[in-house]
């Protein structure tokens, strides 16, 4: 009798023991995860996010953080945000970034494919983009940009219709469908135009 109690009580001891490490091991990992989550500063009411940021790395190994002081989204399309006082930075593999600022943008989640609108800037290197418009899209290695563009670096201001910046080899097409909107000066003050 005095067997079968103690056989018992190790029995009992050891279901402890098992619930206690599995309570350990998947619900305290979730308890940390909900940390982890209020330490990012990411609000969520309905369908609204408030200080967002996104990071990827894209098949190429571009890395592309967008930020947002806002962000909505539908139900049935939650893949795109539709973002408010945008700020983003695309990390070439040079080692060379691409600053981008707007007003607006809509951030697709799944592909990182972005559409900036509103009061755009460009900047990289020493070149620099003012525009209304202007879309990035990694899957054709491609960045758009056109209406009311501006483009300026050391030597030029222009006025064009549209630029296509490749993001694989950094040339770029410089398109005017009016050829009376195209408007070049030279900044080079040197005298040797």
């Amino acid at each position: 009798m005095r067997k079968e109690i103690l056989i018992q009580i190790f029995l009992i001891i050891l279901v402890l023991i098992i619930l206690i490490f599995i309570y350990q091991k998947y619900f305290k990992e979730e308890s940390s995860e909900s940390v982890a989550i209020s330490k990012d500063e990411n609000t969520k009411t309905e369908n609204n996010l408030i200080n967002i940021e996104y990071e990827s790395i894209d098949r190429e190994g571009r890395r592309y953080i967008i930020t947002a002081e806002t962000g909505d989204f539908k139900e049935e399309e939650s893949e795109l945000i539709f973002m408010t006082n945008v700020n983003a930075k695309i990390l070439l593999l040079d080692g060379s970034v691409i600053h981008v600022s707007s007003l607006n943008a809509e951030y697709n989640t799944l592909i990182y494919n972005t559409k900036f609108y509103k009061e755009v800037k460009m900047k990289f290197l020493e070149h620099r983009i003012f525009c209304e418009n202007l879309n990035i899209f990694f899957d054709k290695n491609l960045i758009e940009a056109f209406n009311d563009l501006n483009y300026k670096n050391s030597d030029i201001i222009m006025l064009a219709d549209k630029i296509e910046i490749d993001l694989l080899t950094k040339n770029s097409k410089i398109y005017n469908f009016n050829e009376n909107n195209i408007i070049i000066k030279n900044t080079n003050l040197d005298g040797n135009n």
